[in-house]
């Protein structure tokens, strides 16, 4: 397991340090950084949810302070933060009025929660839903930075789940941390579908993560192979990253999964300050 920790003082090229070695029966086990971060309050995460969008080769499970949803009319709302955070944007807020503003792909975006009208680039435009406040923060329809970004993206009709396909906007720590601990260069991607999450808590201050995929290659794949391969990001409470290693497929390896069968895996994690949850699904070669 990784962690890089950003509240210390240590040289930056020493942010990422090694906390423990991973043990037979691949846990990963836990650290408190400081007193402060073991007494911060911690947002209750979903005890299930469907996985409703992906980017790139990574699936977004969780993004702080409540996961990807469909809401009432049919369309996907993601928190206002993970346009930054994630995908590069710019964001702000304005609590007296309501209105959060957003800087992505050299264009302007301003919405006001409770309201379906929005204005890009200085123009009014007529949404079919509107911006709303959950757990405190607000929730925004990516559709309309789709469409106005001339982003690469699809919807799976099958999976109910938007796929940006836009290598553009993989610019945040959680994919950056990854691709920068990621040695396995030879896999494959898309050979695996993510399904669902589930989230309990644990012993220690911990929670563990089961994460569902489907095979969809149309082929058996064989034990060894496969590799579901979570990271979680946390704030600056915490600091930080937590994962298996990337360096070698998981242990002990997963089983064999045969075309069009379901797979889980489960790994634990620090429950903390968690502000993002992402994962691969693929095959090395």
């Amino acid at each position: 397991m990784y962690e890089k920790d950003l509240e210390g003082e240590a040289n930056s090229v020493l942010k990422k340090i090694l906390l423990f070695v991973l043990s037979a029966i691949s846990l990963i086990f836990v650290t408190h950084v400081n007193q402060a971060s073991a007494a911060s309050p911690v947002l209750p995460l979903p005890s299930s949810a469907h996985v409703y969008l992906k980017a790139g080769p990574f699936y977004i499970l969780y993004t702080h302070p409540t996961a990807p949803y469909i809401d009432s009319n049919n369309r996907l709302l993601v928190p206002l933060r993970s346009l930054e955070e994630l995908f590069g944007g710019s964001v702000s807020y304005l609590p007296e009025s309501k209105t959060a503003q957003v800087e992505w792909l050299q264009h302007q975006f301003k919405f006001v929660v409770g309201s379906n009208l929005a204005e890009i680039d200085g123009k009014n435009y007529v949404m079919d839903t509107k911006p709303v406040m959950k757990n405190g923060a607000i929730s925004l329809p990516i559709r309309l930075f789709l469409d106005e970004t001339n982003l690469d993206y699809h919807w799976d009709n099958k999976l109910q789940m938007l796929v940006l396909d836009d290598d553009r906007i993989l610019v945040g720590e959680p994919f950056t941390d990854f691709k920068g601990n990621d040695l396995k260069s030879t896999n494959i991607d898309n050979v695996f579908q993510i399904k669902s999450y589930s989230i309990e808590k644990s012993k220690y201050d911990t929670f563990a993560l089961k994460i569902t995929a489907n095979n969809q290659s149309g082929k058996d794949i064989p034990k060894g192979k496969a590799d579901i391969h979570p990271l979680v990001s946390y704030g600056k409470m915490y600091g930080g990253f937590a994962t298996d290693s990337y360096s070698r497929p998981a242990y002990p390896a997963i089983p064999g999964v045969k075309a069009g069968e379901d797979v889980t895996i489960q790994q634990n994690f620090p429950l903390r300050d968690v502000e993002y949850i992402i994962t691969v699904a693929r095959v090395f070669k």
